[in-house]
């Protein structure tokens, strides 16, 4: 913890943005004459800028204007911060992934489109002039599976404007949104928010209006002499894991569906590591988990590169 001038100190450009309300606010503030300081955690990392900032503020920015209020301690010449040493990957971490988690158990209302927000503007801000970073950079920085950032990224750019407004306010769930954004209409994506918004319907009743071939969930056939089990609409399952996941999902079945595969896709060791995490998350019992890990590649070159990591050969012919 080290005590920086006020005057050096600028908030990170690209740190995702929180709504603070006004009770909270005042919590803050309260909280903040008790202490002495920012009420809670406030991290921030070196740098050098043409305007003369030493220092940026990753996380607590809200905690930070709570200590510098006017009914607080709006003279103080210094602000203790936590800094620490960051590349630009990981100041992205803290700045938009590790603080939505902080704003979320901080009761700070931080939406996915605010999320996506930062995260634009991250791309645009560690990236070269003209070459802002791509999707999977960022993704990486942030420790998520691209696909997760993509459907966010999609939120900010492919919702109508009222839609965009009743999913920033909460009215609508971020599931009702991803769905609207396959209905061409903007028009009637809003009156179909407008309609969610309300309560007027069901996730599976929006996706029918959205999706005019959708099918009903099936009765999966058993053996003579065993109860009927409903499985449900295979392509809706599989949109919903890729949803909860962040990658790609198939589920497949054999001919008499008795048994089956649930494959979830990952492209990198960070992304396995994040679908075990999650899956350590979800099931409380192993006695379900069971199959095989694949490893697929897609010409020669890369199976000997494969081979070599996994240690199965020590000299490959790469070229």
């Amino acid at each position: 913890m080290q005590n920086v001038p006020r005057e050096e100190i600028r908030r990170a450009p690209y740190a995702i943005s929180a709504e603070v309300p006004e009770a909270q606010h005042n919590a803050l503030i309260d909280h903040a004459v008790e202490l002495g300081g920012p009420p809670g955690t406030v991290i921030g990392r070196k740098i050098t800028s043409p305007e003369g900032h030493t220092v940026e503020i990753l996380l607590g920015w809200e905690r930070l204007e709570a200590f510098l209020h006017r009914d607080a301690f709006p003279r103080s010449p210094s602000i203790p911060v936590g800094l620490i040493e960051c590349n630009a990957a990981e100041a992205a971490f803290y700045a938009i992934e590790y603080a939505a988690k902080d704003h979320s158990a901080s009761g700070l209302i931080s939406t996915p489109l605010l999320y996506a927000a930062a995260a634009q503007t991250g791309m645009e801000h560690f990236g070269r002039t003209g070459k802002p970073w791509k999707i999977q950079p960022m993704a990486n920085a942030l420790c998520i599976a691209r696909p997760t950032l993509s459907n966010r990224l999609r939120l900010l750019h492919g919702l109508a404007p009222r839609t965009r407004e009743l999913l920033q306010h909460g009215l609508i769930k971020a599931e009702f949104a991803k769905i609207l954004l396959a209905e061409p209409s903007p028009s009637r994506q809003e009156q179909l928010a407008l309609k969610a918004s309300k309560g007027m319907m069901s996730t599976r009743a929006l996706y029918r209006l959205v999706h005019p071939g959708y099918e009903p969930p099936q009765v999966v056939a058993q053996p003579r002499g065993k109860q009927k089990h409903r499985l449900g609409d295979v392509g809706l399952m599989e949109r919903e894991l890729a949803e909860h996941y962040g990658t790609g999902t198939a589920i497949t079945l054999d001919a008499k569906q008795h048994k089956g595969t649930v494959e979830l896709a990952f492209h990198s060791l960070s992304e396995l590591k994040g679908l075990l995490d999650k899956l350590d998350q979800r099931m409380q019992t192993d006695t379900l988990l069971k199959g095989q890990l694949t490893l697929s590649v897609d010409n020669a070159r890369e199976a000997n590169a494969l081979l070599l990591e996994l240690g199965a050969n020590n000299d490959p012919e790469l070229d």
